[in-house]
């Protein structure tokens, strides 16, 4: 991303998930904010996930990545975790729709400062207060220890904790991606939900296509993807850095879990996996 400007990629992150709302009825992710906190016209949002013919298979992702994250945040909770990372929080709305308030959990979304700020332009826009129990750290993920301004920002660093780490890999080096992942299995019982890129030599020529345009359109905004992964490969990087646990699924697995509920959802495989200790 360009120097004290937010994310782009995060936008169209939060237009795929406000596309999801409009043409699939959140029925994977169901997320009252997502429309809100875009602050665009419902037209706008289709003629965005429409664009592409495989435009489908990004909004499935996006949804089913984050309900998959979710999914394991409640089994976390209901194990007594009560601290929430969100590393590369971008628009996400999950503070704003925590199901689990009562419980006093605190929500920690770290990001970019100019993205941060951002969000904060939207949501004031929005009319959306920010809730007790968020937390805001700005961070730079490739220069800022995340740790010290984590503890800075009232993290406990002796109690367990539960990261969600969603569209962020790909665009980090590989020795950022080695500290962020030494410092997440520091935390006892710690479990992340991440996921990650594969090279595309493996995909269909359709999906090559798709990811030479995705490339160049990356390069234009200066967000180039730089990292990817073979799945033997991050589960080995994963153990290295002293995850154990290590569960990965892959798009045609959640194509069957979720696919059906995606509307017109093109063919092929993608990428997609996750990581929890």
């Amino acid at each position: 991303m360009k120097p004290n400007q937010p994310s782009r990629t995060a936008l169209n992150v939060a237009k795929q998930r406000a596309a999801h709302q409009l043409l699939d009825h959140g029925s994977i992710l169901y997320d009252p904010f997502a429309m809100k906190i875009l602050g665009e016209d419902g037209k706008d949002v289709l003629q965005f996930a429409n664009a592409h013919p495989l435009a489908s298979i990004g909004r499935l992702i996006t949804t089913a990545r984050s309900r998959i994250a979710e999914d394991a945040l409640l089994k976390a909770v209901e194990r007594g975790v009560r601290q929430i990372v969100i590393f590369g929080a971008g628009l996400d709305t999950f503070a704003l729709r925590n199901p689990h308030a009562a419980l006093e959990i605190r929500i920690y979304e770290v990001d970019h400062p100019a993205t941060q700020a951002w969000k904060r332009e939207r949501l004031a826009e929005a009319e959306i207060t920010l809730p007790p129990w968020l937390i805001v750290v700005p961070v730079d993920f490739e220069r800022d220890d995340v740790g010290k301004k984590l503890v800075a920002a009232g993290f406990q660093q002796n109690s367990p904790a539960f990261f969600t780490w969603l569209g962020v890999v790909p665009y980090l080096t590989q020795d950022a991606i080695s500290r962020n992942l030494d410092y997440m299995s520091s935390i006892q019982n710690s479990e992340v939900v991440f996921d990650y890129m594969e090279p595309p030599e493996g995909f269909s020529h359709e999906l090559r296509q798709l990811e030479k345009e995705r490339t160049e359109q990356l390069n234009k905004i200066d967000e180039r993807s730089v990292s990817r992964f073979e799945p033997a490969g991050i589960a080995a990087t994963l153990r290295s850095h002293g995850f154990s646990d290590i569960e990965d699924i892959n798009f045609q697995e959640m194509k069957s879990r979720f696919g059906r509920a995606v509307q017109g959802l093109a063919p092929g495989a993608l990428w997609h996996s996750r990581c929890p200790r």
